[in-house]
Order: C-alpha cells, then sequence, then structure tokens
C-alpha cells in the first residue's frame, strides 16, 4: 500500500469518526432551554361590591383608568338606601321630640335643655342627608379591569359594581410540559425570556414551580418574576389574559450528560439497571 493511499485511508477514517461523534452529539444532546406550551399575564383582581341595590345613573370610571383607594366609581339611585337614611332620620327625629318634652317639663334642667338643642340638630342634619343616590367607591388601588353594568342598568345588593386590578399584582405564568429528567433542570431563579406578541421580549427568571404528573410527563406551572413588572400597567399588551410565549433556560450539567443519559435509556431497555 502506498504512502498516498494510506493517507486517505486514515483521513477517512478521521472523517468517520468524526461524523459519527458529531452525529452522537446531536442525538444525544440536551435542549438547553424548555419553551412554555401556554403563558399569560395575571394580575389579583378585586370584585368591588354595592351595599346598596339600584339603578345605575353615573359611572366615573372605564376599563384602563387608574384609581386611588376611595375614588368613586358609579353612583346608584337606591331607594334602598333612601329608606334607611329616612328611617334613622325618623328614628333621630323621635329621639329630638322626647328630649324636647322632657326640656319644657318643670323639673328640666339646663342639661336636659342642652340635650334637647343637641339632638334636635342631629335630627335636622339626618334628615338633610336623606337621599336616593349611593356612590361606590375603590376599595383599593389599582387599574379598572371592568364596569360591567353601565349607565340605566341596574345592581342588585352584594353586586359588582367593577372590578380593578390591584396594583403590584400584575405577573407571568408559564406552564410547561417537561421529561422527568428535564424538570429536575429546573431550577429556581432560571433565565426565563417573555416574548410579548409585538415580538417585544422581556427577561425575567423562575419564582415559584407548581407540577403535577401527565401522561408520565411533568406539567410545571411556573411563576415568572420579572423587574419589568413593576413598571408596567395591566394594559394593552401588557393586559392580564394576555398570551405570551416564555423560554425557560434548564440546568447545563455538561456535554457527557446527553451521552450518559443515552447510555442510562439503554440499560433500563434492558432491564439492566
Amino acid at each position: 500500500m502506498t504512502w498516498a493511499n494510506r493517507l486517505r485511508l486514515t483521513l477517512g477514517l478521521i472523517f468517520v469518526v468524526a461524523l459519527v461523534a458529531a452525529l452522537t452529539y446531536i442525538y444525544t444532546a440536551r435542549e438547553a432551554s424548555a419553551t412554555s406550551e401556554t403563558a399569560t399575564f395575571t394580575a389579583a383582581d378585586l370584585p368591588i361590591g354595592t351595599d346598596y341595590g339600584g339603578r345605575v345613573v353615573d359611572t366615573m370610571v372605564e376599563a384602563g383608568d387608574q384609581v386611588a383607594e376611595g375614588d368613586p366609581l358609579v353612583t346608584l339611585e337606591s331607594h334602598d338606601r333612601e329608606d334607611e337614611l329616612q328611617q334613622e332620620a325618623d328614628a333621630a327625629e323621635d329621639a329630638a321630640d322626647r328630649a324636647a318634652e322632657a326640656a319644657e317639663a318643670d323639673d328640666a334642667t339646663a342639661a336636659d335643655r342642652d340635650e334637647a338643642e343637641s339632638l334636635a340638630e342631629e335630627a335636622a342634619d339626618a334628615a338633610d342627608r336623606v337621599d336616593d343616590t349611593w356612590t361606590v367607591t375603590a376599595s383599593a388601588a389599582g387599574t379598572v379591569a371592568e364596569v360591567p353594568v353601565g349607565q340605566g342598568g341596574y345592581i342588585p345588593t352584594g353586586g359588582t359594581a367593577a372590578t380593578v386590578y390591584e396594583d403590584g399584582s400584575l405577573a407571568i405564568e408559564a406552564e410547561l410540559v417537561l421529561s422527568p429528567r428535564d424538570y429536575d433542570r429546573l431550577e429556581q431563579d432560571a433565565e426565563v425570556t417573555v416574548e410579548l406578541p409585538d415580538s417585544s421580549e422581556m427577561t425575567g427568571s423562575v419564582e415559584s414551580v407548581e407540577a403535577t404528573t401527565e401522561d408520565g410527563a411533568a406539567r410545571a406551572k411556573v411563576a415568572v418574576a420579572s423587574a419589568a413588572l413593576k413598571s408596567s400597567e395591566p394594559t394593552g399588551l401588557t393586559a392580564p389574559g394576555t398570551p405570551l410565549v416564555t423560554t425557560v433556560a434548564l440546568r447545563d450539567d455538561g456535554p457527557l450528560a446527553g451521552l450518559r443519559d443515552a447510555a442510562v435509556d439503554f440499560l433500563a431497555r434492558m432491564g439492566l439497571s
């Protein structure tokens, strides 16, 4: 065999070995990340109810508005509220009348007359407060998510006048389906890339993981923390329910991990492990 043939044979063997090694690496390589099956923005929604039923006569806010605690949301024409105030006014008037009679008695004292005067003022104030309107106010600061009943509609006692997404509650929740081995590589604080519908991205990290088993795989519900959420409001692209694509980095166990996994799987199929 000539040296030229030997050289060609050697180069051919090197090429074959390199090709087999490359294909083996590709076949056994582990994924560096996992993409969510579903993902979305979430926020704590607070239904704000009304203590009195009535017809909506004015709405001060609409979806997307920012409100502070105590801000007016909806005003109702409420006969329930009017009846309650009238009962309070009647009770105050009766108390004032009894005090006035006591103050006119022969044995009345200065204290009796002062009390009668005070109760008369309270009765007058109670009468002035009788009104058939009731304004529902925000019980927490946040962003208005919904005003379910418009002007002219009726809200029963205890019904929802508006729903508010509480400030600071905007979050990202993603679900991933992973093999048991890849689930073991999903770690707390792992890097997460979040892609919005307009193809813009934000980064975050795994805050918590809850998992259930489904057909031999792990369905992981991942809560994602991101500094970008602190400056975002739950409207537009970051509104709760907006579909997202999240990519979670998985732990890298080194270049030989895939080969080791393949060997373990082969032995398991042979019943040797």
